[in-house]
Parts: structure tokens; C-alpha cells; sequence
């Protein structure tokens, strides 16, 4: 057996024996074990030191024969002897590293161990970055090292995968060396136009987290994940929504859980036009904020009797939020983050105003309203962008102005509107118009008499009423009548529907809907709102509501008096 013969032979056993220590879905084990910490928790290096350990037993057999690959300067994992620390010092462990540790306590164990030949690819930095890029990020085996650049004890890798035929740079990983370990600090876009704005590298956040950059070509689209620094666990994504070919920036907000303090890294991507597959991505460490909330099911609001009520998970009321009486007969509730957006009216065709005010109660953060519908107008329907600088609503005409309506947006920060004109109805807004996650684009759905569709309207241009870009080309209306809609935590347009014999959810992605739960009731849905894991909330014309998990059938929550509106 010749050594290329034998080199093969051990990259079989290793890639065999990486594929039995994945983390499940259901029970991740911890990537790390926290040095000092008395947690108690599995680490992800003792599978990988037993990994290390069938690598060190082949090459003993073969007489030292090292993993390397020739010729192009792709990763060489050698396994030969530790360097001289065993007990290396903790202290100055780099601040903006994240893989494969978050401690210099971490990474002296794996010095211990690493004098025993143990996990040696952490000791070279194209073999660090084609584990985190292959196991960690989930990006696929293509995904290899191309190009290597040290300058000390600072690292560049340049991660690269086929495409088209043609050996494209998809990242470039960068690492620094402490003691014998490489360690990751972060990624970039090799072309440099895929850049995270906000936040900083190292910030403190909270859920939703709201990643933005700037925006650049034509017709793009970027996914966002907040994954853990010590698990491949996904902890939260987005979409960004369409950005480029002028628009200044890209934006998602990201809902997400995280069980305790600690980092995270914030990845953005974007895929190839040429495949789909990756095309460029980025990547930066943050720390979890103390007062990160943990999402998912739970108390939801809703508008009762013309105040904002709180509810427990099945139904039961918790009492009203204190001041949401203050300026009138509340009609409709969104929550943003910790803030509850609220549409008052006074009476009749009085202007309709919305206001904002926490979630635990209070005075409403401002004496006057946040906007107001023009003299003469009712507010139908409303959204709060998601990093709630921007509102959207629709407003249409009582007593002398009935027959006409406008979609008006509104910056909250810097007071400008800019208004739609809808100078006969129909065409009609109905329900809720709703934020894409870019915080550019609107999507509403429109009557235009007995048919209608998805609009999807450009907040900074254009004044038609029925634009011809589609949010949702592929749903059919004939199937049921929208009557409300939302934007999922992920950036997923959703929308209820009357069928005729029962009310149905769908979500729509790629203009492509999909049936993700069923109430077998024929009502008329209303108000709609999605958490981060797929739970639902459905209000109807009835003042019932409903709720269920994708792939299910909903239940009805024992509520009493009708809720108008209903929000997470």
C-alpha cells in the first residue's frame, strides 16, 4: 500500500467517524466545556479528542504518516509532537475569539490533551476553518480551504466551493494563535460588499436582534442566523427581503432564544444565482444580553372591550395594560420587542391615532400620538417595521371622505410621510399592510372587487395602487379570501383565509404558498400573529380565537367578550 493509498484510507476513517459525533437536533451537546464553571455540561471535544485518537492509532500503524493535501494549499493536519506548553496561562486569552473556545481555561485542557496527541487540527488554521465552516456552520463538505495567509500569529484562510465549474471564494476566515490553538475571530466576503452595520462585532444584544448592512447589486437576498459560540444550534434566523440595485441597506430582525449568558455568532449569507449554494458570507461573535427573553409560546395580548387585554397561553385573562384606556377605544395591538403599538379612536369619524406604550403598563411613552390618520379617516389596519423606527397603515374615509383611502408610511424618527392614493375604493387594503423584514418593501393584500392578491409596494417610490410586483404569485384566491395577514419572525409572509368551509393559514416563500394549519370552522379571520417557533394565533370576526402549531389543526382558546386583535 503505497502512501497516497494509505492518506486516503485515514481521511475515510476520519470523515467516518466525524459523522457518528454530530450533535442531534433534539439534545445538542456542548461544543466546549466551560473551564471553572461548575455547569456540569458534555463538551463537543471529548467525541473529537476520540477522533483525534483514531488519527494518532493509524498513523503509529503507518510509522507517522501525516493527513495533508498536496498542491494546492488546502488544510494539513499533521499529527507529531505538542509543542512544549502544557500548562500554558489563561490570561490574555483574545476577546473577539469564539471557536473552537471562548476561555483561556478551555483551551488550557486542551493543551493537557494535545501533548497526548489529541485533536491536533487545532493547531492549524485551514484545519480549524474547514471544521467551522463544514460541522459548525453547516455549509457543506464543498466548502474547503483554498488559500492560507499568516502573519504572525494572525491568520486568513480563504474558504472556497465550486461553482459552475470555476473554484469561487465564498469567505475568509480569520483566526489568531493562542499558545498551540488557532482560533476563529470572525469571517468576511471576499469581494467586501456583504458588511455587517449593526451591530458591532462583540456588542451586547437582546432578542429580536436587529442585524443590518448595506445593500449592494441587483435583486439580492441575504439569510441571517444568530447561532451559538459553544453549539452548531441555530438559535434564531431571518430573511433580509429583496435589497439592491439602489436600495441603501439591508435589514432583518432576528427573534431568538438563548437558555443563559454567554456569546453568540451572528452569520449572514447570501447564495449563489449560479446554484443556489453558498455564494459569500460573513460572520461576527456577540454576547447575550442578562435580559434576553426566551421566545415561544406563551402570554399573548389582544384588544377586549376597547382596552389592551394580556392573556396566559390558553386563554385566561391576566388583566389589562394599565393605560392603554388613556386615549380612547383601542382597536388594534401589535407588539415590537418590548413595546406595544396600539390604534385608538375617540368616536365616530374622529381622527384614529396610534400610540405606543410598554408591556408592562404605564403612561404611553409619548403625550401625543406616535401618527395620526388624516381628518376624516379611519385606521384599518397597521404594521411597526421591525426595528420599529417606521410605521405603515392604511386609512380610509368616513362620512364625506367614504369611498376613498391612502396607504401612508411613516418614519417615527424624523416625523416624514409619504402616502398612496387610493381615490375609489375598491381597490382596498384589506386587513393589516405588513413590513417585509428589509424595512423597505409593504406587502398588502389588495381587493380590486371580487378577485385580488398580494401587493408588494417600494416604501421609498412609486404611487400606484396595485403595483405588479406579487408577494405571493403562486396563491390563488378562488382557494379562499384573505382576510389577515403578518410577517413571521423569520421574514415569511403569512395570511389567513375563509374557505367557505373552514379558515386556513398559509405561509408564502419564493411566491409559493403553504398550508401550515387548518380551522375547521367557517369564520372570517381577522387579526393573525406568528411566534418564532410556528405558533399561531388566529382571531375572528367573531371575537373567538384560535390556536395551533404548524402541520396541525387549531384549537379554540376559552376566551370570553371577543378579542378583536391578537399579537405575541
Amino acid at each position: 500500500m503505497n502512501d497516497e493509498q494509505m492518506e486516503q484510507r485515514l481521511r475515510d476513517a476520519l470523515s467516518a467517524t466525524a459523522d457518528t459525533v454530530q450533535p442531534g437536533g433534539d439534545g445538542l451537546m456542548r461544543i466546549q466545556r466551560r473551564i471553572g464553571e461548575e455547569r456540569g455540561r458534555q463538551r463537543w471535544l471529548r467525541p473529537v479528542l476520540a477522533l483525534g485518537s483514531v488519527v494518532v492509532i493509524a498513523a503509529v500503524a503507518v510509522g507517522g504518516i501525516a493527513i495533508a493535501r498536496h498542491g494546492n494549499d488546502k488544510a494539513t493536519v499533521k499529527v507529531g509532537q505538542p509543542g512544549p506548553t502544557l500548562n500554558p496561562s489563561t490570561s490574555g486569552f483574545p476577546t473577539g475569539a469564539f471557536f473552537p473556545f471562548t476561555t483561556g481555561a478551555e483551551e488550557a485542557s486542551w493543551e493537557q490533551e494535545f501533548a497526548g496527541g489529541h485533536s491536533p487540527w487545532i493547531s492549524d488554521p485551514t484545519a480549524v476553518s474547514e471544521y467551522w465552516l463544514q460541522n459548525y456552520l453547516k455549509q457543506g463538505t464543498d466548502v474547503t480551504a483554498s488559500g492560507k495567509s499568516v502573519n504572525g500569529d494572525a491568520a486568513d484562510v480563504t474558504m472556497s466551493r465550486m461553482i459552475g465549474g470555476t473554484d469561487h471564494a465564498v469567505t475568509i476566515v480569520h483566526l489568531v494563535k493562542f499558545h498551540n490553538a488557532w482560533l476563529v475571530t470572525g469571517a468576511s466576503a471576499p469581494a467586501g460588499d456583504l458588511t455587517i452595520s449593526s451591530p458591532s462585532a462583540g456588542a451586547s444584544v437582546t432578542s429580536p436582534l436587529t442585524v443590518s448592512g448595506p445593500g449592494f447589486g441587483v435583486d439580492q437576498r441575504a439569510t441571517v442566523e444568530l447561532r451559538d459560540a459553544e453549539t452548531p444550534a441555530l438559535l434564531g434566523h431571518a430573511q433580509t427581503g429583496m435589497f439592491g440595485n439602489g436600495t441603501s441597506q439591508w435589514s432583518a430582525s432576528v427573534p431568538f432564544s438563548a437558555s443563559d449568558d454567554g456569546f453568540g455568532v451572528i452569520v449572514v449569507s447570501v447564495d449563489s444565482p449560479a446554484d443556489g449554494g453558498l455564494g459569500e458570507l460573513t460572520a461576527q461573535k456577540v454576547e447575550f444580553d442578562t435580559a434576553t427573553p426566551v421566545a415561544g409560546a406563551g402570554d399573548f395580548y389582544g384588544v377586549q372591550a376597547g382596552v389592551i387585554e394580556r392573556f396566559a397561553a390558553d386563554g385566561t385573562p391576566q388583566g389589562p395594560v394599565a393605560g392603554s384606556d388613556a386615549y380612547g377605544t383601542v382597536t388594534e395591538v401589535r407588539n415590537v420587542g418590548d413595546t406595544l403599538y396600539f390604534t385608538a379612536r375617540q368616536h365616530g369619524c374622529d381622527v384614529d391615532s396610534l400610540h405606543a406604550i410598554s408591556v408592562g403598563g404605564g403612561a404611553p411613552s409619548n403625550d401625543s400620538a406616535v401618527t395620526t390618520s388624516s381628518p376624516g379617516d379611519e385606521i384599518t389596519g397597521f404594521d411597526i417595521s421591525p426595528d420599529g423606527t417606521k410605521a405603515v397603515y392604511f386609512q380610509s374615509g368616513c362620512g364625506s371622505h367614504a369611498g376613498q383611502g391612502q396607504l401612508v408610511t411613516d418614519d417615527l424618527t424624523t416625523g416624514k410621510t409619504r402616502a398612496i392614493d387610493f381615490p375609489s375604493l375598491p381597490p382596498v387594503v384589506v386587513g393589516d399592510p405588513v413590513w417585509e423584514s428589509d424595512g423597505v418593501h409593504i406587502d398588502a393584500f389588495v381587493r380590486t372587487g371580487m378577485e385580488g392578491y398580494f401587493a408588494r409596494y417600494d416604501s421609498t417610490q412609486g404611487n400606484n395602487p396595485t403595483p405588479s410586483d406579487n408577494a405571493c404569485s403562486g396563491y390563488d384566491v378562488n382557494n379562499g379570501l384573505p382576510g389577515a395577514q403578518t410577517v413571521a419572525p423569520d421574514g415569511t409572509l403569512w395570511f389567513a383565509v375563509q374557505t367557505g368551509t373552514s379558515m386556513q393559514v398559509l405561509s408564502c416563500s419564493g411566491g409559493k404558498p403553504k398550508l401550515e394549519l387548518t380551522v375547521n370552522r367557517n369564520g372570517s379571520p381577522v387579526s393573525l400573529a406568528v411566534d418564532v417557533a410556528g405558533n399561531t394565533l388566529l382571531a375572528d370576526s367573531e371575537g373567538k380565537v384560535w390556536e395551533g402549531t404548524t402541520g396541525g389543526s387549531a384549537s379554540e382558546l376559552a376566551v370570553h367578550g371577543g378579542v378583536s386583535s391578537v399579537s405575541w
